[in-house]
């Protein structure tokens, strides 16, 4: 009789095969032997064959993926340290400042208002400091793009005096008392986080270490233990900076009634001389975030606990344009 093709077909090698817990089978391919747990004198003797013990105990491959996190972590040398350093950034602060950074049109009084708004929601007391208002209400008016040129002597000594007496106002603000509870009986009822956003392009080293070391100087700021994070706003995105342009000429005072080629004009021209001094951040000591075009990406650095749960968040979430909800 001709053998079938299903004949044929039996008579080759099986080549896929499966271990089968139920059994405890270990096969191969069927070229060779195959040898089964009636052949394996372990087996008969209760020994599970690859690891020496109890058939019924698992492997040592078995176990190190099931034990999971049941062991106690231990603390290397380098681990405390670490731990340490993050510790020293974490520390729970009732009093916070976002220090914003960046060139004009960079969207920086937007983020301020998006996060006054944000954290005010939350709980938080939070209030924003321009020190662009300040250097108007100083100057009595606007100021073209001459007064921030940086070989203006004059006008750079009036910028540092206007940003001093907003940081004084917010350092100010932020060590009030809170108010008393309802039965007026001296205590207050809770107490709340305050954030201050200091709103300036706070364009180089040498001014954001002047801000950090009036936030956290351990004699004028004695018992009041402040955190200072700078967000940074950073847009090489030509078109988005176009419109940000416009949108700054139709809502700042410093271009109120002005024609708008001489507005642009205006303010490409102080854009360029705030360039020519800009320093972005690099020193990975501070706590700080980089949002790039507006939240199309964002780098963060130091920054745990309720910055990382809060903030962040919020600013990846953002956008500059309108949506359904």
């Amino acid at each position: 009789k001709k053998p079938s093709i299903l004949d044929n077909r039996s008579l080759k090698p099986h080549h896929h095969q499966f271990y089968l817990p139920s059994t405890r089978r270990i096969t191969k391919a069927m070229s060779g032997p195959v040898k089964t747990d009636s052949d394996n004198s372990d087996s008969k003797n209760g020994k599970n064959p690859t690891s020496g013990g109890d058939v019924n105990a698992p492997s040592t491959t078995a176990a190190y993926y099931e034990k999971g996190s049941a062991e106690l972590a231990t603390e290397s040398a380098l681990t405390l340290a670490k731990i340490q350093h993050r510790l020293k950034l974490t520390k729970k602060n009732e009093r916070l400042v976002l220090v914003l950074v960046g060139l004009p049109g960079r969207g920086k009084s937007f983020i301020a208002r998006k996060l006054q708004n944000f954290l005010t929601w939350r709980g938080s007391d939070c209030k924003v400091f321009n020190v662009g208002k300040y250097r108007r209400h100083a100057a009595e008016g606007a100021c073209d793009a001459n007064f921030f040129d940086t070989k203006n002597s004059a006008a750079s000594n009036l910028r540092e005096k206007v940003a001093s007496l907003a940081l004084e106002d917010m350092l100010k603000w932020l060590d009030e008392p809170f108010e008393n509870d309802a039965n007026g009986n001296g205590a207050p009822s809770f107490r709340k986080d305050r954030v201050g956003i200091f709103d300036a392009t706070n364009s180089t080293k040498a001014r954001r270490d002047w801000v950090l070391r009036e936030c956290t100087d351990v004699v004028k700021r004695a018992g009041k233990t402040t955190g200072v994070v700078f967000v940074e706003s950073i847009c090489d995105d030509e078109e988005l900076l176009r419109e940000n342009y416009r949108t700054k000429m139709s809502n700042s005072p410093d271009y109120k009634d002005v024609d708008p080629e001489k507005a642009m004009a205006d303010l490409l021209d102080r854009v360029k001389k705030y360039e020519e001094a800009y320093e972005t951040i690099d020193d990975d000591s501070k706590s700080y975030i980089k949002i790039f075009n507006l939240s199309s990406k964002i780098l963060v650095n130091h920054i745990y606990g309720r910055m990382a749960k809060s903030i962040v968040p919020a600013l990846m979430a953002w956008n500059i344009g309108t949506r359904p909800v």
